[in-house]
């Protein structure tokens, strides 16, 4: 027993013993202060595309290092954030950091670096360099190289040595090419690698190297692109040329392909991208019935196979659906907002009698969704038919369901939520539905209505008109 008591009394000593040894410990440091011994770059001058070799030592007598956060900066912008480790009571970095060349870089601009030495009391440091020099490359010569295929190269003429802007004219390019632009071309008018080449970077001009892409050009509204224009302070396009005249005349068969590319699913539809003018009548030949057979939002119908044009001189897309004999119209596939809105959802269709239904929470052709009219600014309007029954699901809400959207496609963060605009009732735009327009399960809604939303008060409106 007595030897019991005493193993017992020896592990309990034990454990306090234990405990004890590793109990963290906090160590205090005095008040103290980093500082920043030296810190230099190497160079008096770099070009845009260059490096710069930073050298930085810091120490605090007392409390130990922390963190060594570098910020390089170049007309207001980061171009680096770095934050390193440091430890002890000295360290010393070297550091090579790039300085990219991108649009808006003047030329003749200091490049700073801003330094802050952290110790382990979280007491910072600051400091500044900034006795580098960035200039812009030099461009003696630009060239606009299209693709194999898409014409011949064509040297630019700096027309405004302030604005670094580059021209070109009597080009003979379609209106829809590829193209790079370089400072050197080869013998046979190429791309020459050694100079500086731009091409698409994300969705704007870089510079690019061999594995980088061609800039898209197109312009739908000229008859070629004979003018072109390029900014080398903002690194963007234009182009330009003799503006087509709108269309007159639409035969559904000999100007409207079968199998359209900018539809997912494609089958039934012939279409193509046609340039229309504002209260341009348009004689159609193919259609029969067109009040019941075109897009009520861009046409009015003035005869019995004539139509005014109602959205804004532009290029469109029509879509003609050949098993019911229907004309669609809408904005091209890339267009976004504020300039188009689009539908998808469920309970919807073309507003063509006899009436049905045909959309789906997808993407794949006019049958899915649906491209609204802009009428003004902020102000967008389409016609569909609407039909609501009660979900199976027990869900309150029935089946006719939709939302806009600010592309044709899934885009999240970019939808129009109406739950924080007035609606018109039967139309509901409840909080609880992200934003979808809604209608309760016991709402007989079956009809064409007009709808029209307005950015500017706020308000969704449905006007049936059948």
């Amino acid at each position: 027993m007595k030897n019991s008591m005493k193993l017992l009394f020896l592990m309990f000593v034990s454990a306090i013993f234990w405990a004890c040894t590793n109990e963290d410990v906090v160590v205090r440091y005095a008040t103290s202060t980093p500082k920043i011994d030296t810190a230099t770059v190497t160079e008096s001058q770099i070009t845009y595309g260059d490096s710069i070799h930073l050298k930085i030592a810091v120490s605090d007598k007392i409390a130990p290092l922390s963190t060594l956060l570098v910020r390089v900066v170049v007309n207001n912008e980061v171009v680096v954030s770095e934050k390193i480790r440091t430890a002890g009571n000295k360290s010393s970095v070297n550091r090579t950091y790039g300085v990219p060349f991108v649009p808006n870089r003047p030329d003749n601009e200091p490049i700073k670096v801003y330094i802050t030495s952290t110790n382990v009391s979280g007491i910072e440091k600051d400091s500044i360099v900034s006795t580098t020099i960035a200039k812009r490359p030099v461009i003696t010569d630009l060239y606009i190289v299209p693709d194999l295929g898409s014409g011949t190269a064509a040297k630019l003429t700096l027309v405004n040595a302030d604005s670094l802007l580059y021209k070109a004219t009597g080009l003979t390019y379609s209106t829809n090419f590829k193209y790079k632009l370089a400072t050197k071309i080869d013998k046979f008018k190429r791309v020459d690698w050694t100079g500086l080449v731009f091409g698409k970077v994300g969705t704007g001009i870089g510079l690019i190297d061999q594995t980088g892409e061609s800039i898209a050009a197109f312009d739908g509204t000229l008859v070629g692109i004979s003018i072109y224009q390029f900014n080398a302070l903002q690194f963007t396009a234009k182009v330009g040329g003799k503006l087509l005249e709108p269309v007159k005349t639409l035969d559904v068969i000999a100007d409207l392909a079968p199998n359209p590319a900018t539809l997912n699913t494609s089958k039934d539809f012939r279409g193509a991208t046609i340039y229309f003018g504002e209260n341009v009548e348009v004689t159609f030949t193919g259609i029969t019935n067109l009040d019941n057979n075109i897009s009520p939002d861009y046409f009015e119908v003035t005869g019995a196979n004539t139509a005014k044009f109602l959205g804004k001189t532009g290029v469109y897309k029509a879509y003609y659906y050949v098993p019911t004999g229907y004309l669609y119209i809408e904005p091209l596939p890339d267009a976004l907002y504020p300039e188009a809105v689009w539908v998808c959802g469920t309970g919807y269709g073309r507003p063509q009698s006899p009436f049905v239904t045909t959309s789906s929470w997808n993407w794949n052709s006019p049958l899915d969704y649906y491209g609204t009219r802009k009428i003004a600014e902020g102000i967008y309007q389409v016609t569909m038919y609407c039909k609501n029954a009660p979900n199976t699901d027990g869900n309150i809400y029935g089946k006719c369901d939709f939302k806009f959207f600010h592309k044709r496609g899934w885009w999240d963060g970019h939808e129009l939520w109406v739950d924080t605009y007035t609606l018109t009732p039967p139309f509901l735009g409840p909080a609880d539905v992200k934003g979808n327009v809604k209608l309760l399960g016991e709402s007989a809604v079956d009809g064409v209505y007009r709808f029209t939303v307005n950015e500017n008060n706020k308000t969704f409106t449905a006007e049936k008109i059948k």
